[in-house]
C-alpha cells in the first residue's frame, strides 16, 4: 500500500516530540481498508482560499493502457474550477502515466493533454513534453540538492508539535467520514489540521485547513465510477510546439483572466 507509506513518511517528516509517533493511529486505520487507486476512482476537493475565492479541484482515473516503453499505465485527469461539477471548467488536464504496482508515476508521464478556458484541449508534442518533464526532473533535483533553509528563530524550548487524535467521525461536504486527525502546534496554535480518511479513494485526504490565514480544502464528492471527461482532439490535430510548452503550463492557475490563454497550435507565427 504505496499510499500509506508516502502518508505515514510525511506525517512522520513533520517536527514532533521523541515520544510521540503521529502516524500509528493513522497505520491502523488505514490497515483497516485502504486500497490502492483503481481505474474508476475519482474525488473532488472544495478549496477555500478566504472570502469569495473558492475553486473545485477533480482528480479522476479514467484509463489504463501500455505506454509507449511498454510500461502499464493509466490514464489520470485533472479538472479545476469554480463550480463541483465542472461546468465551464477553467482547465482541464489528462496525462497518460506509468504505474509501478500500487504506485501511479507522476514523474513518468508519457502523453499529455491541457485545455484552458475556452481554448479546445491539445497534446504535446513530443518534443514539448521532454522539455516539461526534463524542467521539472532538473527543479526537484536542485530542491533535493539545495542547502537547508535557516529555520525561523522561536524562544527557546518552544518547538512545533505534530499530534494525531484517535480515529472520528468527520462530517465533510461528501458525507461523514472515519478519519484520524494529524495537527502541527506550535504553543498553544494549530498551524495546520488535516484528517485522512481510507474512505476517500486516490489521495486518502478527507480535509486539511491552515487557521492562521483562512485557507482550508475539504473532499466535496468521491466515487469509483469515473469515464473520461476531456474531449480529446483528432490524431490528426496540431499539437503544442515547443516554444509553447511552458507558457501554457502559465496559464492553469483558477482565474477567470486565465482563461483565454495563449494561441499554442502549430498553426501559430
Amino acid at each position: 500500500m504505496r499510499t500509506l507509506l508516502v502518508v505515514a513518511a510525511v506525517v512522520l517528516a513533520l517536527p514532533t516530540r521523541a515520544d510521540a509517533n503521529p502516524a500509528r493511529e493513522l497505520v491502523q486505520h488505514m490497515s483497516r481498508g485502504a486500497r490502492p487507486a483503481r481505474m474508476g476512482d475519482w474525488v473532488t476537493y472544495r478549496f477555500n482560499g478566504g472570502g469569495t475565492r473558492v475553486y473545485y479541484w477533480r482528480l479522476a482515473v479514467v484509463g489504463e493502457e501500455k505506454d509507449k516503453e511498454g510500461r502499464d499505465a493509466v490514464w489520470v485527469e485533472m479538472e479545476a474550477g469554480t463550480h463541483p461539477a465542472m461546468k465551464s471548467p477553467l482547465s482541464q488536464m489528462r496525462m497518460l502515466v506509468a504505474r509501478e504496482g500500487d504506485e501511479i508515476r507522476y514523474d513518468a508521464i508519457s502523453r499529455l493533454y491541457i485545455g484552458t478556458g475556452f481554448n479546445p484541449p491539445q497534446e504535446y508534442s513530443d518534443e514539448a513534453l521532454e522539455q516539461v518533464v526534463k524542467k521539472q526532473q532538473a527543479e526537484a533535483e536542485k530542491d533535493k540538492n539545495a542547502p537547508p533553509e535557516k529555520p525561523a528563530k522561536l524562544p527557546q524550548g518552544v518547538k512545533p508539535v505534530t499530534r494525531s487524535g484517535k480515529e472520528t467521525r468527520l462530517m465533510t461536504l461528501a458525507g461523514t467520514l472515519p478519519a484520524v486527525p494529524v495537527e502541527v502546534v506550535l504553543k498553544n496554535t494549530v498551524i495546520k489540521r488535516m484528517w485522512l480518511s481510507r474512505e476517500i479513494p486516490l489521495l486518502n485526504l478527507a480535509k486539511i485547513e491552515i487557521p492562521g490565514i483562512g485557507h482550508a480544502m475539504e473532499v466535496a464528492e468521491y466515487g469509483i465510477d469515473a469515464k473520461p471527461r476531456m474531449r480529446i482532439p483528432a490524431p490528426d490535430a496540431p499539437k503544442i510546439k515547443l516554444e509553447y510548452a511552458d507558457a501554457i503550463l502559465d496559464d492553469l492557475p483558477g482565474d477567470a483572466e486565465s482563461a483565454h490563454g495563449h494561441d499554442t497550435s502549430e498553426d501559430s507565427p
